[in-house]
């Protein structure tokens, strides 16, 4: 298996050093992106096939940079992680439209910047393979996800669409749908709540986020586990699925859904499929 070039934005903490650490392991070259950059450095120390880059992923002109110093330095970019991001908590009512806004930006659009400096390098080699990573709220919603699941339906659906434009260029794409694993994305430098502002929330709310403060590093996910699943994927011989969910409560999430959807639809469909023109 020839060794490859990922490039990988969220790098410096949860999934993304993780990943970081494997991949050197296994000899492929990273390019390590961050607004902290030194941290990766500290948590994986110097090496010939790791380059970390400072990176605002609202900053175009950043991540075009970043792209060409990884072409550069490496011949090619065989594959982008999408991987930074953060958690977004809380009612919607309760959510002001700067935050809300501010989450689409870090979430969605650096995504999508990362992929737009990725694309004219990928579409010159002819390959490459693209990773978003949305969340098993980029598939339902649950309560006070609210933001959080608009801004991952949103990947999701970006990413699908994505995944037809670039196939005939030899360029494929997935969409990661991620469960509970143990990372620090329900620790405050992970996950953004709000303050209390509408009583009537206040008591179930409350209840919520008491319970999930006590699902931190409980979640039935591994994340090592995660990253080895993700990167034994790209050996495979076929390209890696456009939908990947993972862990255990993804699945069982996810099929519920899909359940649900079917009964909805058969409920109504023998009105619903009866409004074509005559």
């Amino acid at each position: 298996m020839k060794n490859k070039v990922w490039f990988i934005t969220g790098a410096s903490q949860g999934f993304g050093l993780i990943f970081v650490k494997k991949l050197l392991e296994k000899g492929h070259c990273v390019v390590a992106t961050s607004r902290s950059p030194e941290k990766i450095i500290e948590q994986v120390g110097e090496n010939d096939n790791l380059l970390a880059i400072k990176i605002d992923l609202s900053n175009q002109k950043q991540l075009d940079d970043a792209m060409k110093q990884c072409v550069d330095k490496f011949g090619s970019i065989d594959i982008l992680l999408n991987n930074a991001g953060y958690g977004q908590l809380w009612t919607f009512e309760e959510s002001s439209d700067e935050e809300i806004r501010k989450c689409f930006e870090v979430n969605f659009f650096g995504t999508l910047n990362a992929t737009r400096a990725a694309l004219p390098y990928m579409r010159n080699q002819k390959s490459g393979h693209i990773f978003t990573t949305a969340s098993i709220w980029g598939y339902l919603g649950d309560p006070y996800t609210s933001t959080y699941a608009a801004v991952k339906f949103a990947t999701d659906g970006w990413t699908e669409a994505l995944s037809h434009e670039l196939k005939d260029m030899n360029i494929s794409v997935s969409c990661i749908k991620p469960g509970g694993f143990r990372t620090n994305f329900l620790e405050s430098s992970s996950m953004v709540t709000g303050e209390d502002k509408i009583s009537d929330y206040k008591e179930a709310r409350d209840a919520y986020f008491n319970q999930l403060a006590k699902f931190n590093k409980k979640q039935d996910g591994d994340p090592e586990k995660y990253c080895d699943f993700i990167i034994d994927v790209t050996y495979r011989d076929q390209k890696p699925p456009l939908h990947i969910f993972t862990g255990r409560d993804s699945y069982k999430k996810a099929e519920d859904k899909m359940n649900a959807i079917k009964k909805d639809m058969e409920e109504l469909k023998q009105d619903a499929t009866n409004l074509h023109v005559q």
